[in-house]
């Protein structure tokens, strides 16, 4: 049977589920007549669904989301409906007892339905790592909104922070996720004037060569330190202004006042080492990045070797292909780049042959913490050795003990970061580490 135009407007054309704005009408009736039952209201994206694009092409990623979409509503006698929100975000709604589950039984019967998706998905996409990130907004007639665009907005909340958890991807909105979401509004609001008033401060922490333990350069770190004293650390504030594009304008700033800090060192005619500066993911997107560093080496005139740039490895998997473009710009610059957190998430060894990078920086998940084990030197000596035989320096990040350090130098790591040698420090500390060393 031929559907009419009509119908055929109401539906997503790739899964064949209703237009998000036709799911949202459905869900507010359903809402309007809740009486005794509740209404579970399920947001589920599919985390690193872009690896699949890339990878296998739009063919095969179109091919999965109808799949995704298949197990999304099979055998779902509770379901009142569904929609494609964009992309590969998907949002249901499930009329249920209020005596068939509890919340939290509910949230472990879709935490266990999501791990077999992975697991299923997996298997079939080799090195994908998809993972379904799900959040869930539960309400009944006593809730204080029954408004549907508001009760989904309340289930993608909850997804977002499912998004940032490593293991357990499925959450159950609350009222307390509000008050971070007025947390977060107060600190994007906050970063111009913070920015204008030099509230934030860059430390550094010493990188030590292992042979001679001689200082070799240092890692630029932000601290923002509010007017009263007090400070912010980067992981409250660092995920949020990611989100917000803030981050371009905060990385610039620390960009031009360790450029700055090296030129005045230079022109002191004191020693200065080489810096590295972290990049964010977001610069990827418009790679305004390569300009604004010409700019700042035209300006400050300091030698290219003196900077280093960082990305870590999530970024090179996400989007590897801009991460190329970019090594290429900044090696073309005369600059070093370097994979940071190697290892942190699932490495992919593939990267190492396809990127010409400079240095990889061991995350300190291998040092982990008190005495190494036998596994972790197998596989730090096996990290190491295949950087030395590709050509790219290693350091390792998290030295906190001389048994550490000692191990590093056994195996031939070059270089070491951690607390052992200095915590993150001030600018006017690290010019007297600078000087002392």
């Amino acid at each position: 049977m031929i559907k009419s135009g009509c119908e055929t407007e109401m539906k997503d054309t790739l899964t064949g589920l209703d237009r998000y704005e036709v799911f949202l009408e459905k869900l507010q009736q359903e809402l309007d007549l809740i009486g005794d039952d509740n209404i579970v209201v399920i947001y589920t994206d599919i985390k690193h669904f872009k690896y699949i694009n890339d990878t296998y092409g739009y063919k095969v990623g179109n091919a999965l989301l109808k799949e995704f979409v298949a197990e999304f509503t099979n055998n779902n006698r509770l379901l009142v409906g569904a929609a494609r929100v964009y992309s590969d975000n998907f949002v249901a709604a499930n009329r249920i007892s209020a005596d068939g589950y509890t919340k939290e039984s509910f949230r472990e019967m879709i935490r266990r339905r999501n791990q077999e998706w992975e697991t299923k998905f997996r298997e079939k996409y080799l090195n994908s790592r998809l993972q379904f990130c799900t959040g869930i907004s539960i309400v009944n007639k006593n809730s204080r909104s029954l408004d549907a665009e508001t009760v989904v907005s309340n289930a993608n909340l909850a997804r977002k922070v499912a998004k940032e958890m490593e293991d357990d991807c499925c959450v159950l909105f609350d009222q307390s996720m509000m008050e971070g979401i007025k947390r977060e509004v107060e600190i994007t609001s906050s970063i111009p004037k913070a920015l204008a008033n030099g509230e934030f401060k860059v430390f550094f922490q010493p990188k030590i060569e292992t042979d001679t333990l001689h200082l070799m350069g240092a890692e630029a770190l932000l601290r923002w330190q509010k007017p009263d004293g007090s400070y912010i650390y980067p992981d409250e504030f660092i995920p949020l202004i990611e989100r917000s594009g803030q981050i371009v304008d905060v990385d610039y700033y620390v960009y031009r006042e360790v450029f700055r800090f090296i030129a005045k060192r230079l022109q002191e005619g004191r020693k200065a080492v080489p810096i590295s500066l972290n990049v964010s993911r977001v610069h990827l997107n418009k790679m305004h990045i390569l300009e604004y560093v010409k700019e700042l080496f035209e300006e400050y005139q300091i030698p290219y070797s003196m900077v280093e740039f960082e990305l870590t490895e999530s970024i090179y998997l996400d989007n590897t292909e801009r991460a190329l473009e970019l090594i290429k710009g900044l090696h073309n610059m005369g600059t070093k780049v370097s994979m940071d957190d190697f290892g942190s998430g699932y490495s992919s060894l593939n990267l190492l042959s396809k990127l010409p990078i400079d240095i990889i920086k061991l995350d300190k998940v291998f040092l982990k913490e008190g005495d190494l084990q036998e596994s972790d030197k197998i596989i730090i000596s096996c990290v190491v050795d295949m950087a030395k035989k590709l050509q790219i320096m290693s350091l390792c990040e998290g030295v906190e003990t001389m048994e550490q350090s000692n191990y590093l130098k056994e195996v031939g790591c070059q270089m070491q970061q951690g607390f052992y040698f200095s915590r993150p420090i001030p600018q006017e500390v690290f010019e007297k580490f600078i000087d002392e060393n």
